[in-house]
């Protein structure tokens, strides 16, 4: 039996030989776009909506747009076939919020606000070589998320004013602004394919998650998914 096994582990490593060969240490920055859903972050805005409505006003016109596609900055170092190291920049496009709240009175005040966010991570990246510089991988890792909110208002509240002894309420058109910013950590894992050509450059399709993005200051929290496509150049 034992000859057998040594003839089965033969071509084995000739394989993993040939692999190895062709491989060579390499570090590569490059950039991929794609698209995200923020799981959670409508419904989330939604709920805090809610709590303007009361027996005497109502939340009408309501709009909810999260970010749907994003740009990426990355780079990295894979020093052997299986194991890469990798850290990279993310800017979604806005998420847009906006609703009008009136009462039984006729005031009115419109919300419009826009959330702006960006995340910062680092990755342990593992490798599954397969055949011709193509690859499947696998990453974990974690990192910062912040956020910015850029709000303002609009509308009309009724005002007390006194005119020839009398006292009446006249309509007053209201504008305003308002800005939050907060940071918080997140985790974050992916996978995907990529194609190395040669000692040049790689391109990669890949499926990213990252969890627990945002607070109760912007809005909610929720989870984001990512799939993307990058092209990266060796060095």
């Amino acid at each position: 039996m034992t000859r057998p096994s040594l003839l089965l582990a033969v071509p084995l490593l000739a394989l993993s030989n040939l692999a190895s060969a062709d491989f060579y240490s390499h570090r590569y920055a490059g950039f991929s776009f794609g698209n995200a859903d923020q799981a959670g972050f409508c419904e989330a805005t939604d709920a805090r909506i809610n709590r303007f409505a009361s027996d005497t006003q109502d939340v009408t016109e309501r709009s909810c747009e999260g970010a749907d596609q994003l740009i990426k900055l990355y780079g990295g170092w894979r020093w052997t076939p299986n194991l890469a190291v990798e850290a990279s920049v993310q800017q979604l496009d806005d998420s847009n919020i906006s609703f009008t709240v009136t009462n039984d009175r006729g005031e009115f005040l419109q919300f419009e606000e826009e959330i702006e966010t960006r995340l910062a991570s680092a990755y342990v990246v593992g490798h599954l070589p397969l055949f011709g510089g193509a690859s499947l991988f696998a990453k974990a890792g974690g990192g910062l998320w912040t956020g910015t909110l850029n709000g303002r208002q609009r509308g009309e509240l009724l005002a007390a004013v006194e005119e020839d002894g009398e006292i009446r309420e006249v309509p007053v058109e209201v504008r305003g602004r308002a800005a939050e910013a907060d940071n918080g950590f997140h985790w974050s894992y992916g996978a995907g394919i990529s194609y190395r050509n040669e000692d040049n450059w790689t391109v990669r399709a890949e499926w990213e998650t990252f969890q627990d993005i945002g607070s109760d200051t912007l809005r909610g929290a929720y989870d984001l998914e990512s799939v993307s496509l990058g092209w990266s150049l060796h060095f």
